[in-house]
């Protein structure tokens, strides 16, 4: 139910408190002391950068839920609200204590105005006790005193307060803690109600225990370094523990990693073999093979063609809460944590995106679809070794012995067993096991097995007429067996398809196979009855319908080669209809394979074609069907050749009669190798099991499912914590220790860079990128960063610094930096440097032209506190680099 609320104070926590529960339906006035602020604010100017918190305070100011005025007790007079959210400063003393005068001053200018019945909330961050301090300056019996601690990340504040993980109250009045609980009944999410020390504790205990955990990696990497271990392998070997987990195990804080469902998949690479696994196979083949070699498909945004980068880190984790399925225009859709980071754009801008997780992304936001995938032509196979991949044993192999093989054969007769020497001599024919005993290769000749009688060559040619047949396979083939016979067969129309029955059984033919061709009840049949042939097909194209998918040679083949694949594979089963009786024309494929839908859309995407998918369930179907559509008449023109060519003269007399060429709506080709397609929706649904994280240093993003492109997922709570246990007359000596490693950091860091430089500091030029607290955020409280800095100038740097949101105006004002010069670029600090220290994580750092900064530095150097960046990517530019646990 809609309630009245003011909320004192309009800085980080209350603005964004403010702004989210106006967002739930509630009547809210924020007050502030400093009239300039409420002005802009009433205006809509924003005095922080957090993600979403703009569109939040817009959408309450157009509503008229959400005001602001000058005055606390202004505002509690003029609403005579029901709740009072006191969301004031509470500075911190060196010893972590906290000053409550603002918190004071507040509750008695407003204890006057109150109505009777009505809720004071306590959110600021304060020491435990504070409600006494709270009830103690209003001095009021009629009105309750509730503690509501706030659990905000910064850059992901809008995110936390709309999707919490629990909403803790404390209050010596359980009525009053229940009405309070109300306000935020719209929000799934634990709610814990207890008195109110214990509500004050819990904010700090959390934030003390993340710290604890940061500073624990931390120490690590050190200890890392001095032994020569990787830090990044030793965490994904702790990670699995689940009494331990993967969250903050990263040195540096606010690490996390992208968090996919097991059935969403990417193009991997190993070994120079590229497959689409599911993330599910693809944990299951590094738990196999290992972690390393891998590179998987990325794209970052600008770039003309997506990437197979390497993959610097493989997590999996257990979950057992809400996934967040987003599904967009054109049918893509993706499911991963609600706090996955998304590449997101407007929709006409190629260059300009910003990075926003599934459960902030709105119907406003465009994802991107990367296209062409980078063909390496060189690598091309041209034949395929059926024996190497058909996992037969060589003495259930027989061999028909080519002219070559038997002229070798009868040299080396001897060899052989006399009891076998006279038959094989004889029948021109043996097991491929003896072939192997006489040191002869299985080229040429034909071979088939003990239960099989057909004989096929040992290789296949890659050519335009295998990858035609292999598209027929894909819609009308099926793998079957009969006890250890194997047939592979294709069923088509019983009289109306005799053109494809003949294409297929004279490709077999022309091999010199035997190929049977029956007329059933309801089709015409073509089968080759082979063990050999019957494992290939099973392994690389499917068994049946329900198990198809693209071949993986198809990924790294020629533009030819997949449209003859996609050629096949529209004749065997694909269609053509006229859009409204015409003359706009669609073309059609329908599936059950969940796989061989995502390989389709990707292969028509890296021939620049964005097709629409349409998932749904026929009549008395027990499964998913997926529907693949391509239109538009650009888009029709491209792909036409797909169709037969009598097809084709069709489909060109009826678009010839298109008085306008209306591209299809839904998404946006903003370059020649990406397309934008529009969120239209986004879905909780609860799950338990695995999900998966990929780091890819250099780009950050993952292309998955359907093409999409996605992103790769303290210490002032933790001194009050030992504030507070002193107070209570115990020593807290494990967090003096946490908060000991964590200023100890900051002199290593420090030190590594004197070390990169070799040489005293003193009048040593060294530019730092990133000033902020974390990225996405311009607060610089409790900066790592600017620890770092202020260290590096004690020892004489002379310190350059850049950040997206920290220009040179507010660093003139700003006693932090005071004597940082702060530049427009992170080019124009870089130059003339001697090191480059990299300080926030900072996603825009990833894509700079390093061979440009390497050009601009006196020497190129780099110091990477949060790995953030592509190390042999850089040393190959010629760096020296130098990372957080993972070099000495």
């Amino acid at each position: 139910m809609p309630a009245s609320v003011v909320v004192i104070g309009t800085g980080y926590v209350g603005l964004t408190t403010g702004a989210y529960l106006a967002h739930l339906g509630h009547t809210v006035v924020c007050a502030d002391v400093v009239a300039d602020k409420v002005a802009r604010l009433s205006r809509g100017e924003l005095p922080i950068l957090e993600a979403g918190l703009d569109e939040l305070v817009a959408e309450g100011l157009a509503t008229g839920r959400l005001s602001f005025v000058l005055g606390a007790a202004e505002a509690v007079a003029e609403a005579q609200a029901e709740f009072i959210f006191l969301c004031v400063p509470t500075p911190q003393g060196e010893d972590g204590s906290a000053d409550l005068r603002y918190v004071r001053q507040a509750a008695g200018d407003i204890a006057a105005h109150l109505a009777p019945e009505s809720v004071v909330i306590n959110k600021s961050t304060v020491p435990v006790g504070s409600t006494r301090v709270v009830e103690e300056a209003l001095g009021r019996d009629d009105v309750f005193v509730v503690s509501n601690p706030e659990f905000l990340r910064e850059g992901s504040a809008v995110h936390d307060c709309l999707h919490p993980d629990r909403i803790v109250i404390g209050s010596d009045d359980q009525a009053a803690a229940m009405r309070v609980a109300e306000l935020f009944e719209a929000l799934r999410a634990p709610l814990v109600i207890t008195d109110p020390a214990s509500a004050e504790t819990i904010k700090y205990a959390s934030n003390a225990f993340l710290a604890t955990k940061v500073s624990f990696v931390n120490a690590l990497a050190n200890v890392c370094e001095a032994v020569g271990a990787d830090v990044r392998e030793v965490v994904l070997g702790m990670g699995h523990d689940p009494r331990i987990g993967f969250e903050f195990l990263k040195p540096g804080p606010g690490w996390g990693g992208s968090c996919f469902h097991p059935d969403e998949s990417v193009l991997a690479e190993r070994e120079g073999i590229t497959r689409l696994l599911t993330f599910g196979a693809l944990f299951a083949e590094v738990e196999r093979v290992g972690p390393d070699g891998w590179a998987v498909l990325s794209w970052v945004p600008g770039e003309i063609t997506p990437e197979l980068l390497p993959v610097a880190a493989f997590t999996a984790r257990p979950w057992d809460e809400d996934l967040v399925e987003v599904r967009t225009k054109m049918g893509r859709r993706v499911t991963v944590t609600p706090d996955h980071p998304f590449v997101v754009g407007d929709g006409f801008d190629p260059v300009q995106v910003a990075v926003r997780t599934g459960a902030e992304l709105t119907t406003d936001d465009w994802l991107p679809i990367a296209q062409n995938f980078p063909v390496l032509v060189d690598a091309q196979p041209n034949a395929i070794d059926l024996l190497e991949t058909c996992g037969l044993e060589s003495s259930a192999v027989i061999v028909r012995l080519g002219p070559e093989q038997r002229q070798l054969v009868e040299r080396r007769a001897e060899l052989l067993p006399a009891s076998r020497r006279r038959d094989v001599l004889r029948c021109g024919a043996m097991r491929l096991s003896e072939l192997h005993q006489l040191g002869i290769e299985s080229t040429g000749g034909a071979y088939g097995t003990t239960t099989n009688g057909t004989y096929v060559p040992d290789h296949l040619i890659v050519d335009e007429r295998f990858w035609r047949v292999m598209g027929l396979f894909l819609a009308e083939g099926h793998v079957g067996q009969d006890g250890a016979r194997s047939r592979v067969c294709w069923s088509f129309h019983r009289d109306d398809e005799a053109e494809l029955v003949e294409e297929v059984a004279s490709y077999w033919r022309d091999l010199g196979v035997k190929v049977a061709v029956r007329k059933l009840t309801t089709t015409c049949q073509v089968s080759v009855s082979s063990r050999i042939l019957g494992r290939w097909f099973h392994q690389a194209l499917g068994a049946n319908c329900h198990r198809k998918k693209i071949p993986d040679l198809a990924w790294t083949a020629p533009e030819t080669h997949k449209w003859e694949l996609l050629r096949g594979l529209w004749d065997g089963d694909g269609s053509w209809s006229l859009i409204r009786g015409g003359p706009s024309v669609v073309l059609e494929y329908g599936t059950v394979s969940r796989s061989l839908a995502d390989g389709v859309l990707r292969l028509l995407g890296d021939l620049r074609i964005t097709a629409r998918l349409k998932v749904g369930r026929t009549t008395k179907s027990t499964v998913d069907t997926y529907w693949i559509s391509i239109s538009g008449a650009d888009q029709i023109d491209e792909a036409i050749w797909i169709l037969p060519p009598f097809e084709r003269a069709q489909v060109r007399r009826s678009t010839a009669n298109q008085a306008k060429r209306i591209a299809p709506t839904g998404y946006r080709r903003l370059s020649k190798h990406s397309s934008w397609v529009r969120v239209t929706e986004t879905n909780r649904r609860r799950y338990r099991g695995l999900v998966h994280s990929l780091e890819v240093p250099g780009s950050e993003t993952v292309v998955t499912t359907h093409g999409l492109v996605l992103h790769n997922c303290f210490p002032k709570d933790t001194r009050a914590m030992v504030h507070i246990a002193e107070g209570a007359g115990y020593d807290f000596g494990l967090l003096r220790g946490v908060i000991a490693v964590n200023d100890e950091q900051y002199e290593r860091m420090a030190d590594k860079v004197e070390r990169m430089v070799g040489t005293s500091l003193a009048g040593c030029e060294v530019a730092t990128w990133g000033l902020t607290f974390k990225a996405r955020t311009d607060d610089l409280r409790d900066s790592p960063a600017i620890e770092v800095i202020r260290r590096l100038r004690e020892r004489g740097a002379v310190v350059r610094a850049y950040d997206p949101t920290v220009d040179s105006h507010r660093a003139a004002v700003d006693p932090r930096l005071e004597g940082v010069e702060v530049g427009a670029d992170a080019y124009a600090v870089a130059a003339g440097a001697q090191v480059v220290v990299v300080l926030t994580e900072w996603d825009e750092l990833r894509w700079l032209d390093f061979a440009k900064v390497a050009d601009a530095m006196a020497a190129p150097r780099i110091v990477d506190t949060r790995n953030l960046l592509d190390a042999p990517a850089l040393r190959r530019l010629g760096f020296t680099y130098a990372g957080l646990g993972r070099d000495g």
